[in-house]
């Protein structure tokens, strides 16, 4: 996993998201946000093509399967929901940025 991505819940220290979404929403930073989330997501999915292949493996020799490696199993599936999570939030804020963005046009 990549240090790009927490290993907890997502909690934005960001005071942009504090403030008003009709004063801080720019083509120019809605822009960079889009391409610094498509960016983080293409390693993500990167992250998530080797844990399935590892997630098969595993599989594949069940009697390999330890307490501890279901541990292991265990945290990064904890890690895999709070990271889709927080892409939705993502994805949602863009969504709201790019609809304020239409009405200022």
């Amino acid at each position: 996993m990549s240090e790009s991505h927490s290993t907890s819940p997502s909690t934005s220290t960001d005071a942009s998201q504090d403030a008003p979404l009709e004063q801080e929403v720019t083509m120019e930073q809605w822009s960079r946000d889009l391409l610094d989330l498509c960016d983080d997501f293409g390693q993500f999915s990167q992250e998530c093509a080797f844990l399935f292949d590892a997630f098969a493996a595993v599989a594949q020799e069940p009697e390999c399967i330890t307490p501890d490696t279901s541990e292991g199993i265990r945290h990064v599936n904890f890690w895999l929901k709070y990271q889709a999570i927080g892409y939705r939030e993502k994805i949602n804020r863009l969504h709201d940025g790019w609809k304020v963005l239409k009405r200022k046009q």
